[in-house]
């Protein structure tokens, strides 16, 4: 599922801005002008707060995160999909594949192999585990079977393993509400900006 975190308000808080207050003309421009700006740095601090955490590539993120905004709001949504677990740096040994999910956090998955599946050669090299393995034991708290992929050769299945999606990631811990206070503090200083620049004309 889709994470959306919205930041509401913003014509509000633009209001209490001293500046903004003195302009005679232009106010609404600083404030489209103001969450335009923010539209574009709330998404960059967003992928900052996850890939401190995660070990998933910044590209990666940010593929994942839209920002959109009106007069008075701007939403970020982070997509829902699973991450593949190649994409966290999994490693192949001697007793599995070895994982860090969380920077710092190695996990072993034992059973599993990296290999690329019959027919999805586009993919590349991927994490997959037979089917059968997953009833030995349970797998690692954040690693997940997405979907049947491949069959060996005895015509048992084979799983695609993945990570949490992003939309996970950003609802982490206190990302929300440092996002928000990020978000907030951004704009005000933003509508302070712009409307001095204003006045100086």
């Amino acid at each position: 599922m889709p994470a959306d975190f919205r930041i509401e308000n913003l014509d509000a808080l633009a209001r209490m801005r001293d500046r903004l207050a003195t302009l005679r003309e232009g106010a609404e421009k600083v404030v489209s002008r103001a969450i335009s700006t923010l539209k574009r740095r709330l998404p960059v601090e967003a992928r900052r707060k996850i890939t401190e955490k995660y070990n998933l590539p910044a590209g990666e993120v940010r593929k994942r995160l839209l920002c959109a905004g009106d007069s008075s709001s701007v939403t970020l949504t982070a997509l829902g999909r699973p991450q593949t677990l190649i994409k966290f740096g999994a490693r192949q040994n001697g007793a599995g594949v070895a994982v860090q999910i969380q920077k710092g956090r190695t996990v072993q998955i034992t059973h599993a192999f990296i290999r690329t599946p019959a027919g999805a050669r586009g993919a590349g090299p991927q994490v997959l585990i037979r089917n059968e393995a997953l009833n030995i034991g349970s797998l690692p708290d954040q690693v997940q079977d997405i979907a049947v992929v491949d069959h060996n050769r005895h015509g048992y299945p084979i799983v695609l393993l993945g990570g949490p999606p992003v939309a996970e990631m950003l609802r982490d811990g206190d990302n929300e509400e440092r996002l928000t206070g990020f978000a907030q503090e951004t704009f005000a200083a933003e509508v302070d900006r712009l409307a001095e620049i204003a006045r100086g004309k």
